[in-house]
C-alpha cells in the first residue's frame, strides 16, 4: 500500500521550523566570535593617560623637603612607566643630626584606561574601594572630603614617637596614593603632609 507524500506547504513549514534554531545558533556563534575583537578594539581606542614623566618634578622638590627632614629623592623607588609613576623622598640614613627627626614621603599615580566595557573611571573606583579596605601602618581608613571625587585617609601614631598617614584619592580615571611617616611628629602633621602632596599631584594631572 502506498503512503501519500505530505503536501508541499507542510514540508516547507517543517523546513522553516528547522531553520529557525539553526539560524539562532549561527548568529550566536558569529556574535561570540566577533565580541572579543570588538572589546579589544574598544580597549585600544581608550588607553590610559600617561603619568608625568617625572612625578617628583611635577609635585615639586621643595614640597617634599618641607615635610621630610633633609629629604632627598630615593632613586630605588622613583620611576615613571606609562600610566604608572612614583616619587619617594626620605631622610638619608647617614644624615648627621637627624637621629631624632627623620621621615619618608611617597606618592604614586595610577591612570586607568578602559578594558572592554569597563571604563577607566570604574576601574579607578574599584581600586579606591580595595585600597581603602586594607589597614595601613597609620591605622584604619575613614573618608576624607575635598579631594578628587572620593578619598580615604588614615592617620595616627605608629609607635616609637613616629606619626604616619596614608591618603588615597580617586579623581576620574586616576588614583593617587600618598604615604608619610615622620619621627618626632604628630598625626596632624602627617595628615597635612599627605594632603599637601596629594593636592600637588592632582594639579599635575590636569
Amino acid at each position: 500500500m502506498s503512503t501519500a507524500s505530505p503536501p508541499a506547504d507542510s514540508r516547507r513549514r517543517a523546513m522553516r521550523g528547522c531553520l529557525v534554531p539553526v539560524t539562532v545558533v549561527v548568529t550566536v556563534i558569529a556574535v561570540s566570535a566577533a565580541l572579543p575583537a570588538a572589546l579589544d578594539r574598544w580597549t585600544r581606542a581608550h588607553p590610559p593617560a600617561s603619568a608625568p614623566a617625572d612625578l617628583c618634578e611635577a609635585v615639586g622638590a621643595a614640597r617634599f623637603q618641607r615635610w621630610v627632614p633633609a629629604g632627598v629623592r630615593d632613586p630605588d623607588s622613583t620611576y615613571s612607566s606609562g600610566s604608572d609613576a612614583m616619587c619617594t623622598y626620605r631622610t638619608p640614613t647617614d644624615e648627621p643630626g637627624h637621629a631624632d627627626a627623620y621621615g619618608y614621603l611617597q606618592v604614586r599615580v595610577l591612570r586607568y584606561g578602559d578594558i572592554g566595557w569597563t571604563s577607566g573611571t570604574e576601574r579607578a573606583v574599584d581600586a579606591l574601594e580595595f585600597a581603602c579596605g586594607v589597614t595601613p601602618m597609620a591605622g584604619s581608613f575613614g573618608p576624607d572630603e575635598g579631594f578628587g571625587d572620593e578619598a580615604c585617609l588614615a592617620r595616627g601614631d605608629s609607635g616609637d614617637e613616629t606619626a604616619a598617614a596614608t591618603l588615597v584619592v580617586q579623581h576620574g580615571a586616576d588614583l593617587i596614593s600618598v604615604d608619610h611617616y615622620r619621627r618626632s611628629a604628630t598625626p596632624e602633621f602627617a595628615r597635612l603632609a599627605v594632603e599637601d602632596v596629594a593636592t600637588a599631584a592632582l594639579a599635575a594631572l590636569r
